[in-house]
């Protein structure tokens, strides 16, 4: 238990520094949210290509890169997986999922950027 949290906790580290640097170097060069995209897709692409490949590595390796790395990478790539998962299941409870996570992730975050200002004025 402790390994683990101590390979999430690093491996996190790591990914959010890279969240962090692509974020930066994509607003010195293009529009702000290049970055989110490519962290986004990046994280998403490399989680799917890491979860077939690790299948068969370390349970070390797979809490370190994926649920740490790429976690603090992007939770996006989390969120394609478990898309994934559910078309597996059921294209309607997919469907569902993906429109639910991004109108409520969306209304939520107007809603604390309204209730932040309120409390700020």
């Amino acid at each position: 238990m402790l390994i683990n949290s101590l390979l999430v906790f690093f491996g996190g580290g790591i990914g959010s520094l890279l969240r962090y640097l692509v974020n930066l170097i994509s607003q010195i060069y293009t529009f702000n949210h290049i970055g989110t995209l490519l962290v986004n897709t990046i994280g998403s692409f490399l989680f799917g290509f890491f979860i077939i490949i690790a299948k068969d590595k370390s349970e070390y390796f797979n809490i370190f890169f994926l649920a740490g790395v790429l976690g603090g990478f992007t939770t996006f790539s989390q969120f394609s997986y478990d898309v994934i998962n559910l078309q597996n299941e059921s294209n309607l409870q997919s469907l569902i999922y993906i429109l639910l996570s991004l109108v409520l992730s969306v209304l939520l975050a107007f809603a604390g950027m309204i209730l932040a200002n309120r409390i700020l004025k």
